[in-house]
């Protein structure tokens, strides 16, 4: 049987060796990335989409003329309302809109007009202007031929490009308004002293 005796000094010897073998710079490795992986996506905030934008709906119309005698043979005064017809707020600029009245005479073509301004802003459903002319002596033809009466409501030209949809008269149909000659006539030759036309 043989025994082995191994010394200390041989064993530190042995590691000095190896070590000194792997003093020296190790080669660099390329580095390979892992292949990508996604990960399972997580809920984020809703945002809101894109809005069409608010378009008002506003109508102004001629509500009535109302035709009303004066104290001497021949005289009236012509009256008239405008209402927003609209479900929407009227909103706009002073001097975008007017209201046009005019009388002619069916015997002398003599013609009477009245301007006002329509206002810039109306309620839904609420009155815009209500307006009369002094009380005038033989605006009509009392004896055959009676006359007429016209209201329009008329607006600026660049009133559809403003920008603004609350201007933008929904229904144009009913911005003119007219009594005709016989009906101005019949009231001048009746007993009413006073007659509503309602549109």
């Amino acid at each position: 049987m043989f025994r082995t005796t191994v010394s200390v000094a041989s064993v530190i010897a042995t590691v000095s060796i190896a070590a000194s073998a792997f003093a020296g710079p190790i080669a660099p490795q390329s580095i390979k990335p892992l292949p990508y992986r996604p990960g399972p996506t997580l809920p984020g905030p809703v945002l809101p989409g894109p809005t069409a934008p608010a378009i008002c709906d506003v109508d102004p119309a001629i509500a009535s003329i109302t035709l009303t005698k004066g104290a001497r043979a021949g005289d009236v005064r012509i009256s008239y309302e405008i209402v927003n017809r609209g479900r929407s707020a009227w909103r706009s600029g002073a001097e975008q809109q007017q209201v046009n009245l005019k009388t002619v005479n069916g015997n002398t073509s003599e013609t009477y007009d009245l301007n006002r301004a329509l206002t810039a802003s109306a309620a839904g459903g609420a009155t815009m202007l209500r307006a009369s002319t002094p009380m005038l002596s033989y605006p009509f033809d009392t004896f055959e031929f009676g006359g007429t009466v016209d209201v329009s409501i008329a607006y600026d030209p660049d009133i559809l490009i403003d920008a603004n949809s609350c201007n933008d008269d929904r229904r144009s149909g009913n911005n003119t308004a007219s009594i005709d000659s016989a009906s101005v006539f019949a009231f001048v030759q009746g007993s009413a002293t006073s007659r509503t036309f309602r549109f």
